[in-house]
């Protein structure tokens, strides 16, 4: 048995933001506008908010959403009253948007409702009607049901999930990553892979999220590369669909020690998330493997062959070549090493244990105690110093 949850409604497609604008009517005439430094991504939506005679206010996010700054911004929200929460703009700015609708009607902390360093407790009261609109291709959280803020405290990324915060609405119009920067979306492309990556080969994957799954990787395997180099449109397109069957992937079955190492390494670098996932990525499919081939798990071997040929689309490849595309991708996006962001300074032990306390270690396919994570671990630093 197995459920699957997603957005209310999604609008996928070149000018998308365009034509989805009245259906923003439904939700009321007040909102909360969340977005990035660019202010041109929400031009069109500025402009509608005038012509319809609606009330709004704009909050600019920068960086990554600190606890801290949400419980700030919440109270800002509560005094605005707003009766929908939009979000434009990447990850950080839809997980911002994402959790002020739901902490908005919601009294008492920040710390009450997100896992590792808080209460985890569910929403008392129903989120706001919330509105996503992606303009990177990476998270997927326009189609997800948590959101990822920092604890600068305890140095360390913790998740406000609960049902109650997929999006009402999704818009995911590709126009608006054309021309992203990239690096910028080679981090965010290579996201979206590991989100796909890890729900695929999890310890609790179902037959729909094989299937979605196994078609985002698909997309991601032949657009990546044209997307993040050339700007190439209908890459963007693939690489934006993909992102999103990544969220939907995630959200439905698990993750795996990628996402938690990721997790907490994040409070402890100043790295994008998706640059630390992807770097992670390779050596967590590799010590994956060899633990895999030590315990004789057939199963788990299979998946790891299957997402080989999915993405060096070869129904005669092998198991690690699985990995060794992941390499060859990240030579050729030429993304940052962690070592840029002082990986090699941190204390693996104090990493490795604060990983094992995440939720997406949970998921993945096969336990990994504290030492193999420490391998991981210095297997990239040593790899990433030595490039």
């Amino acid at each position: 048995m197995f459920q699957f949850m997603t957005s209310t409604r999604i609008v996928f497609g070149e000018g998308a933001l365009h034509d989805s604008l009245s259906l923003l009517n439904q939700f009321g005439y007040s909102v909360l506008l969340v977005t990035g430094q660019d202010q041109q991504r929400s031009l069109a939506l500025e402009q509608y908010f005038k012509q319809q005679n609606m009330r709004y206010q704009r909050l600019v996010i920068k960086g990554e959403p600190l606890i801290a700054m949400m419980e700030e911004l919440a109270a800002t929200g509560r005094t605005f009253c707003p009766d929908m929460v939009i979000g434009i703009g990447g990850g950080s700015v839809l997980d911002v948007a994402k959790s002020l609708a739901a902490l908005i009607p919601n009294q008492g902390s920040v710390y009450d409702y997100v896992d590792v360093v808080g209460r985890n407790v569910p929403l008392h009261v129903k989120s706001l009607p919330f509105i996503a609109i992606p303009t990177t291709a990476g998270t997927g959280a326009e189609v997800s049901k948590s959101a990822v803020l920092q604890s600068a405290q305890e140095q360390v990324k913790v998740n406000l999930s609960n049902v109650a915060l997929f999006p009402d609405l999704a818009i995911i119009d590709p126009t608006l990553t054309y021309g992203t920067d990239a690096v910028l979306s080679g981090y965010c492309g290579m996201d979206a892979f590991t989100h796909l990556m890890e729900a695929y080969v999890c310890g609790e994957p179902n037959p729909l999220t094989d299937m979605i799954c196994e078609e985002g990787l698909k997309r991601i395997a032949m657009s990546i590369l044209p997307a993040c180099r050339d700007d190439h449109y209908p890459s963007r397109r693939d690489m934006a669909f993909a992102a999103m069957l990544g969220g939907m992937a995630r959200s439905n079955a698990k993750l795996g020690a990628a996402h938690g190492l990721a997790s907490a390494l994040s409070g402890r670098l100043e790295a994008p998330h998706g640059l630390i996932t992807a770097r992670l990525s390779p050596y967590v499919m590799k010590e994956n493997i060899s633990v895999a081939m030590e315990l004789g798990r057939s199963d788990v071997l299979a998946r790891y062959r299957k997402l080989a040929m999915i993405l060096t689309l070869n129904n005669e490849a092998m198991i690690e070549d699985s990995v060794q595309w992941v390499e060859n991708v990240l030579i050729k996006l030429q993304l940052p090493l962690l070592s840029d962001y002082g990986l090699c300074n941190t204390m693996f032990e104090e990493v490795a244990e604060d990983a094992l306390r995440t939720n997406a270690i949970k998921g993945n396919p096969l336990p990994l105690n504290q030492q193999r994570l420490i391998t991981i671990l210095r297997q990239v630093c040593h790899n990433n110093c030595h490039a």
